[in-house]
């Protein structure tokens, strides 16, 4: 939590070069990462999404349980990568794209 029990929220640039496309994310210090949505923005797959090169354990639901915002931009900012504080430090995404009409893996239906 930040000052005064508020949790800190930040604006995160994600790009994908394969795509030439860059999203802007809104997240929480203390927010899991969900790479199910991210993956989306970009339409790439899922089970194939990195960052920064990172592959990043994930549940079947697609979250990172044991990842936050906060702890993957200091483990990037340590090791001097991209931290996606803006548009020319954008967080790399990379991951291969997914089929148009093609069904998800995991359907619960």
């Amino acid at each position: 939590m930040g000052e005064g029990g508020v949790e800190r929220k930040r604006t995160v640039k994600l790009f994908c070069p394969s795509l030439s496309k860059i999203i802007h994310v809104i997240a929480r210090d203390e927010q899991q990462l969900d790479l199910g949505s991210i993956a989306r923005a970009f339409g790439l797959d899922p089970i194939t999404i990195k960052l920064n090169g990172h592959f990043i354990s994930r549940g079947v639901d697609l979250i990172a349980s044991s990842v936050t915002w906060k702890s993957l931009l200091s483990f990037f900012s340590a090791r001097g990568l991209s931290t996606g504080t803006n548009d020319s430090d954008a967080l790399i995404v990379d991951g291969k794209l997914t089929k148009v009409g093609s069904k998800r893996l995991h359907d619960p239906a």
